[in-house]
């Protein structure tokens, strides 16, 4: 078995689009984790959890990952990916913070209680709007952050969307603390009525002074919130667009001094959509101070294994929005899918089908409510843009 052999048939087969070194990188997750389910070695990865479906049973096929579930290799797979990858090492991974660089102290036991009983009675997050609802220890870790970058104590906060209940962490670690923590300005922008009430009794409960304001990001911000903070924390939906809109209305809200901060929270994409971004980070004048990967954990985010990264974005003397006016371009995930016809292969006989605009299935509920053409199956898994796949035409009909 010659691994870089494998690693381009893989690679080619699943089309996709980190290449070569995305194959070598699920790999490694397998490695270091089996066995593992498909989600965990995604997270691990850092690709979306339908691409390394893929690639897995590509590797099966060549005898490197074994047939039985969860996901592991084979004897002389574990073997030839050991060698080449050096896994048998010791590894320098934090065990107790998991890479997230934070470690939650058994004290806050207490605001751990307080958020679970937020979370468990908040309105169920909304796919519309790009809503997915982050664990509690996410919550507290996103604060403990904040803390050791002195971005919460005596500062004026504003949070753009805040499904998450960030803004209660922020309140309950405040009190926690007797009032050491609590920042001097604290200001709750989002879209949805219903999560603005939601935390409206959250913080009335703590006793936390706040302002809760409804506006939807595609309009500029009031007029009273510009130029009116040091902190901002953002998890904007993970779209290039959506990454320049909400950062942009953040960079708004900033005062106009070097040095102020952005927490914002953005899940692994494509290599071009990544690169889009961050150019869109420096052009508007900040700086990466931090980027831990996989530092959120969300609940039911099947696609992206239920993690995103966290920026610590600082500003600079030039900072300014890329997007100054209203905005009336597609904005969530659910947009861009709509625009987009996407290959799906059929789990029973491989043939490749569109779906989308201008194909016979406009979307994969009707193609799965008819069958696939070839041999009637219902399964279907979808396949990176850039792949039409390499044996098989996409089928539009």
């Amino acid at each position: 078995m010659d691994m870089d052999t494998v690693v381009a048939e893989v690679a080619a087969a699943v089309g996709l689009a980190e290449g070569e070194s995305g194959i070598r990188d699920i790999l490694s997750a397998v490695l270091n984790a089996e066995p593992a389910a498909v989600r965990e070695v995604s997270r691990l990865a850092e690709l979306p959890v339908p691409i390394v479906a893929a690639a897995c049973n590509e590797l099966r096929k060549r005898g490197v990952v074994a047939t039985q579930r969860p996901v592991r290799l084979t004897t002389e797979g574990r073997a030839v990916v050991a060698a080449a990858t050096g896994g048998d090492l010791a590894r320098a991974a934090c065990a107790a913070c998991g890479g997230r660089g934070v470690v939650i102290p058994a004290e806050l036991a207490g605001l751990a209680g307080l958020l679970h009983e937020a979370s468990d009675g908040a309105p169920g997050a909304k796919t519309e709007l790009d809503q997915t609802h982050c664990t509690v220890d996410t919550k507290i870790s996103r604060v403990l952050r904040m803390q050791e970058a002195n971005a919460l104590a005596g500062q004026r906060i504003l949070v753009l969307g805040d499904d998450d209940l960030v803004s209660v962490a922020i309140a309950g670690y405040a009190a926690g603390t007797a009032g050491r923590a609590a920042p001097r300005r604290l200001t709750v922008l989002d879209a949805d009525t219903d999560v603005l009430d939601w935390i409206a009794g959250r913080l009335r409960i703590a006793d936390v002074p706040a302002e809760l304001v409804r506006h939807d990001l595609r309009q500029p911000l009031p007029a009273d919130l510009v130029a009116g903070f040091d902190v901002v924390v953002t998890d904007p939906p993970y779209t290039v667009a959506g990454a320049e809109l909400f950062l942009s209305r953040a960079v708004s809200a900033l005062v106009p001094e070097p040095g102020r901060h952005v927490f914002f929270s953005f899940g692994a994409r494509r290599p071009d959509e990544t690169l889009a971004v961050q150019r869109a980070i420096a052009a508007m004048g900040m700086l990466v101070r931090s980027l831990t990967p996989g530092f959120n954990e969300y609940l039911g985010a099947g696609v992206l294994a239920g993690t995103s990264h966290l920026y610590h974005l600082r500003s600079t003397a030039t900072a300014a929005p890329l997007l100054a006016g209203d905005y009336d371009g597609p904005l969530y995930t659910a947009d861009s899918r709509a625009a987009v016809t996407r290959p799906y292969r059929c789990a029973g006989c491989r043939e490749v089908l569109a779906v989308g605009p201008g194909s016979h299935w406009p979307k994969i509920s009707q193609l799965q409510a008819a069958g696939c053409p070839r041999c009637g199956g219902t399964v279907f898994r979808p396949m990176p843009l850039s792949s039409r796949g390499p044996a098989s035409p996409v089928r539009l009909a």
